[in-house]
């Protein structure tokens, strides 16, 4: 696997929580917060963290059948979150809240789709 599994663990966790506790906010019709950034924070630096390990693993021996599916993948998942809190500062009712929603659970899906090209599986 590119990462540990309990990096892809903890980041998938991390990411539907964060999308958790957006909804909760677009559900009480109230705008991204400060609570929200810095989810986002923590969701961006274990992202970061994957991409250095999954290149680290990649120069060595191991890596998954087709590299460059997975290399875009691993460069595109530090992008939503980043992308999310732009939206979200932007869009300053509840529907910023609700695009984090969008970006927790992307991230979270693309986490396993990650975990699935390293692994051979759903290819």
């Amino acid at each position: 696997m590119p990462v540990t599994n309990v990096l892809a663990t903890v980041i998938i966790v991390v990411a539907l929580l964060v999308a958790a506790y957006a909804l909760v906010a677009a559900l009480r019709n109230r705008a991204m917060d400060l609570g929200h950034l810095i989810s986002l924070g923590v969701l961006e630096a274990l992202l970061i963290a994957q991409a250095v390990v999954g290149f680290v693993k990649l120069s060595g021996d191991e890596g998954p059948a087709s590299s460059a599916t997975f290399i875009g993948y691993l460069l595109a998942v530090p992008l939503i979150p980043l992308a999310g809190a732009g939206w979200g500062l932007l869009e300053r009712t509840r529907w910023g809240s609700a695009v984090i929603v969008i970006a927790g659970t992307g991230v979270a899906v693309m986490v396993v789709r990650l975990n699935q090209l390293w692994s051979g599986t759903g290819v």
